[in-house]
C-alpha cells in the first residue's frame, strides 16, 4: 500500500467478461466506488468507468479494463485512496484509525486505559479498552476531543471488570486405591 493511502476495499474476483471486477469493501462510504472517482490500485490512480452494486459487495470497471483476463490479474489486490481524501462526517461520527490510540478516562477523571479496537456491530460498534467493552452509544461515551487524544466514558455497574481475586493453589488430589486387589482366576484341574 502505498505511503499515507488507506484501503477502501479488496478484490474477490471478476464478473462478466468486460473487465469488472468483485470488491469486497471495507469502507463505510459506499459513494467512494462512485463512477468517476478515482481508487489507487498497487500505487497506480485508476478511474471508475462502470459501478454496480449486488447485495454489500460491489462490481467496478476501472479505466483500461475491458477484458476478464486483465481483471484476472488483480484479484487479492486492494484499492485504496489517500488518507487525506476523508469523506465528511456527521456530528458524532468519527473515523476508527482517528479513535484507535485515545486515552479513556471514566467522569471522575479515572484513566481507564486506551482505546484497543473497534468493533462492528448491529446495534452499535463496540469500544474495546484493555478487558472492557463498551457500546458506542451516547449513554457510555459522554465526549470525545480528537486533539487532546481522549474519551470520557460514564460506567454503569458491571461494565468494569471485575479484578480477578487471587486464586487458591489447586488441592491435592489423592487417588483412591482400590481395595480389593486384582487375582487371576485359577484353574483348577479336573
Amino acid at each position: 500500500m502505498p505511503e499515507g493511502h488507506i484501503t477502501i476495499g479488496r478484490i474477490v474476483g471478476t464478473f462478466g467478461l468486460k473487465g469488472f471486477i468483485k470488491v469486497w469493501p471495507d469502507t463505510d462510504f459506499p459513494e467512494r466506488f462512485g463512477e468517476g472517482r478515482v481508487v489507487f490500485l498497487e500505487g497506480e490512480p485508476k478511474k471508475i468507468v462502470g459501478c454496480r452494486w449486488h447485495k454489500t459487495q460491489v462490481r467496478i470497471r476501472l479505466e483500461g479494463f475491458t477484458k476478464i483476463g486483465q481483471a484476472e490479474t488483480v484479484i487479492g489486490k486492494d484499492l485504496t485512496v489517500p488518507a487525506s481524501d476523508k469523506p465528511e462526517l456527521e456530528p458524532g461520527e468519527y473515523m476508527v484509525s482517528d479513535l484507535i490510540g485515545l486515552k479513556v478516562y471514566d467522569e471522575s477523571g479515572r484513566l481507564l486505559g486506551s482505546l484497543d479496537e473497534v468493533i462492528p456491530a448491529p446495534a452499535a460498534d463496540i469500544h474495546r479498552i484493555g478487558d472492557m467493552m463498551v457500546p458506542a452509544v451516547s449513554e457510555f461515551i459522554r465526549e470525545v476531543d480528537l486533539k487532546a487524544r481522549r474519551m470520557i466514558l460514564r460506567l454503569i455497574p458491571g461494565m468494569e471488570p471485575v479484578p480477578e481475586a487471587p486464586k487458591a493453589p489447586p488441592k491435592r488430589v489423592r487417588s483412591k486405591r482400590n481395595e480389593k486387589r486384582s487375582h487371576r482366576s485359577r484353574r483348577r484341574s479336573p
